[in-house]
């Protein structure tokens, strides 16, 4: 839920990979792609009604909200 809620209060700016993996993980940022494993839930969850997806990759930055998803 922190992922979603850190994403929809920061649309529709790019949020770094780096700051969500403080905000979930604090100081003990897993091994891997824990947060591509989250994403990918996160996406099944809130992309599958929709024609176009909600969440956007932005290639080795971060993560946004479409901005008509406000």
């Amino acid at each position: 839920m922190k992922l979603l809620q850190r994403l929809m209060e920061e649309a529709p700016s790019v949020v770094a990979r780096d700051d969500l993996e403080t905000l979930l993980w604090a100081d003990e940022r897993p091994d891997g792609d824990a947060l591509r494993s989250h994403l990918y839930k996160l996406r099944q969850a809130i992309d599958r009604p929709f024609d176009s997806p909600l969440i956007h990759t932005v290639h080795r930055i971060g993560y946004r909200i479409a901005e008509d998803a406000r």
